[in-house]
């Protein structure tokens, strides 16, 4: 780890890989044309070459499988409230090990087997500029897409600020842009230490959707708009369409 952690000092990505998931039991290890979905992930990560990359997991078997694959990997708490906690967890770990600090830590959902090198890029070089507390990805959808209540909308303001995120179909009327918010976060590192000491806020708990946690506190999201059509596998029905799109076509995405 320590050889391969050495490259792009500034950034460091991170995969949360939680082992348990109420929706689908092992999902990071699901095989999705012969490669675990975290595997995939981390490759994207990998292709974007932008900082170093470890995935941050709680399980002896996601490790030896990023392992087996020649990655980095960090064995975090069972106690982890959230894949940014994790991602806390384990750039705590990785700055104490290595004696060093980032400018800025992604946090690179392990779910996302399709995100693209280029939007990890974008993002983190969003962050990178310092003009916001924390960067993310959104992509533009129809509105039919919208209702699904899986799918996390984004509302944005013109100058890309983050307004607040749904699994409503938000904003409303026929002529509102509509955004998909896709499960990338770069943060600055003193708006990550900042996040994990906040509480879980009001509306987080309404919808279920983290980011929400740094609109209620102030912070600022800034978003990269970018065209990528992600899949994020949350449940058995995910899986089967991810399965499905591989077998469309084989070519490396990003």
């Amino acid at each position: 780890m320590k050889q391969f952690l050495r490259r792009n000092a500034n950034c460091l990505i991170v995969i949360p890989a939680r082992i348990g998931s109420s929706r689908l039991a092992a999902k990071v290890l699901a095989d999705l044309g012969g490669i675990p979905v975290v595997e995939r992930v981390r490759r994207a990560a990998i292709r974007a070459n932008c900082g170093a990359v470890v995935v941050a997991t709680d399980d002896h078997e996601v490790m030896e499988t990023i392992e087996r694959h020649g990655g980095a990997a960090v064995l975090t708490s069972r106690t982890c409230a959230s894949g940014t906690d994790r991602a806390a967890e384990a750039a705590r770990i990785i700055e104490k090990t290595q004696r060093r600090k980032f400018r800025v830590v992604v946090n690179l959902q392990g779910d996302e087997p399709f995100i693209a090198a280029s939007t990890i890029r974008k993002t983190a070089a969003l962050a990178a500029k310092g003009k916001c507390d924390i960067a993310t990805a959104v992509v533009s959808i129809e509105a039919k897409a919208a209702r699904e209540e899986s799918m996390v909308k984004a509302v944005l303001a013109a100058d890309g600020r983050c307004l607040y995120f749904s699994r409503s179909p938000v904003p409303f009327g026929k002529q509102a842009p509509l955004f998909q918010h896709i499960g990338i976060y770069a943060f600055r590192r003193d708006a990550l230490a900042r996040f994990v000491r906040l509480k879980p806020s009001r509306l987080e708990k309404t919808e279920r959707l983290e980011q929400l946690r740094a609109l209620e506190d102030g912070m600022t999201i800034a978003a990269a708009i970018v065209g990528d059509k992600t899949i994020a596998i949350d449940t058995a029905r995910d899986l089967a369409a991810a399965r499905r799109r591989i077998s469309k076509t084989r070519r490396p995405h990003g």
